[in-house]
């Protein structure tokens, strides 16, 4: 059913900067992906499993920080797939510039009807375009663009320094043999991505666009129709064929496949410009229809998503206040034969900063216990296990309180407590 312009249309910039605007906005987000992880804003540390936020560390048992935030992102996302629909995947998903790219490639090298099939059809390339070399620089794109953008995900679990260093094949003690392995699947998956599957990918097998679909309502940005002008459009079928998904422009659905990527919109006002007119398609904002189901729409969709923003903010908030830079537990090892009963302080600092500990034990006395080292330094984050061995030939049967008590340059200060149950008599 085509969408008339009941409503006017969304006042969107003209459409002959519309494809320069959304390119833009697709190199935009793909160097964002590449500055995040290289400026430190967001990475994960394979060593400890942590999420890398500036110069923090987020573990999972900052329980309050990783839930509080999911409970944002997810809120906010629901809302914009609630308003403007799946404007990401044709303004900002990498999947789609890439899909784009190797279409646009494979016209220009091999002609305009150089498509792929779903139905495994050949492809069909120009008479004038038959040569070799064509063939050749075709591949040379594209696994020249695989190489590059599998740097990417590699930039996710490893310093920007040790990425560098695999790039110009020098030695660094912090690159594993695995890193090898890792970026050659990456590649593998992009190579295969960008020369066969493209928008495939998007059509049939996407998980984030079922998500997305999942939260549209009748009030979210479509594609408007002008049904008063159809008659221009006998015979014409412009906007399909600027189409990446095979779509028809003039019958979008709530849950069709459009990406909002507004090419069809382009299209259709080139062929009308020589005439002086607009265009039939527009981006626009239906009204919803009057249905008892009151998640139908915007305003009944923020209502429902208002609880998790609040709960989010709420969880953000309390995690943030009370971060520890700091991690310690105590462990017990167990006991040696020579009437020592090990213990062992794993302590961790979550901070890529210097910093120096001092350990204490308190509730002993000083010969009742050795530790093998008062003091900490780091010179970045990472983790150091303090050995703790009591002399239980000194100590007196019963139970035992022990604090093990850590102090910062920083300030920061915890006590961890002990239960030591001293058994029998030993000799």
């Amino acid at each position: 059913m085509a969408l008339e312009l009941e409503s006017p249309p969304l006042q969107a910039p003209a459409s002959k900067h519309l494809h320069l605007l959304r390119r833009m906005s697709q190199f935009g987000f793909l160097l964002l992906l590449i500055l995040a992880p290289m400026l430190g804003l967001f990475r994960i540390d394979i060593l400890t499993g942590a999420f890398v936020i500036g110069q923090y560390q987020i573990w999972f048992s900052d329980f309050a920080i990783v839930f509080g935030a999911w409970f944002l992102f997810a809120g906010v996302l629901v809302l914009s797939y609630s308003w403007l629909g799946s404007v990401f995947c044709g303004w900002a998903c990498p999947q789609g510039l890439l899909s784009e790219l190797g279409t646009g490639w494979m016209h220009r090298l091999l002609g305009r009807k150089a498509e792929l099939s779903a139905d495994g059809a050949s492809v069909e390339v120009a008479r004038r375009k038959q040569k070799r070399g064509n063939w050749v620089l075709l591949g040379f794109a594209f696994v020249a663009t695989s190489m590059l953008l599998a740097l990417i995900p590699v930039l996710y679990f490893y310093p920007p320094l040790v990425v560098w260093h695999f790039v110009t094949f020098q030695r660094d003690i912090a690159m594993p043999l695995s890193m090898y392995w890792i970026y050659f699947v990456f590649c593998m998956v992009i190579l295969l991505d960008i020369a066969f599957i493209r928008h495939l990918m998007c059509q049939n097998f996407c998980i984030y666009r079922i998500w997305q679909h999942s939260f549209k309502t009748k009030e979210t940005m479509r594609i408007g129709y002008d049904t008063l002008r159809s008659d221009e459009c006998v015979k014409c079928g412009y906007c399909a064929s600027a189409c990446a998904v095979d779509l028809d422009p003039k019958h979008t659905e709530v849950y069709s496949g459009c990406t909002a990527c507004g090419e069809c919109i382009v299209a259709c006002d080139r062929l009308h410009e020589g005439k002086g007119e607009a265009g039939l398609l527009s981006f626009m904002f239906p009204s919803a229809d009057e249905s008892p189901d009151h998640m139908a729409s915007m305003a009944g969709r923020f209502r429902g998503v208002l609880p998790f923003l609040l709960i989010g903010a709420l969880m953000l908030g309390f995690g943030i206040s009370t971060y520890s830079p700091y991690e310690v537990s105590v462990g017990n090892i167990g006991a040696r034969h020579t009437g020592m009963s090990d213990y062992v302080v794993h302590l961790s600092n979550k901070r890529y900063r210097a910093t120096d500990i001092r350990i204490s034990v308190q509730g002993l006395k000083q010969h009742q216990f050795r530790l093998d080292k008062s003091d900490v330094h780091f010179d970045s984050a990472g983790m150091v296990n303090v050995g703790l061995h009591l002399n239980a030939k000194t100590i007196a049967h019963g139970m035992h309180r022990v604090v093990v008590h850590l102090e910062s340059a920083d300030g920061w200060r915890e006590d961890f407590p002990v239960q030591y149950y001293r058994v029998g008599d030993m000799t």
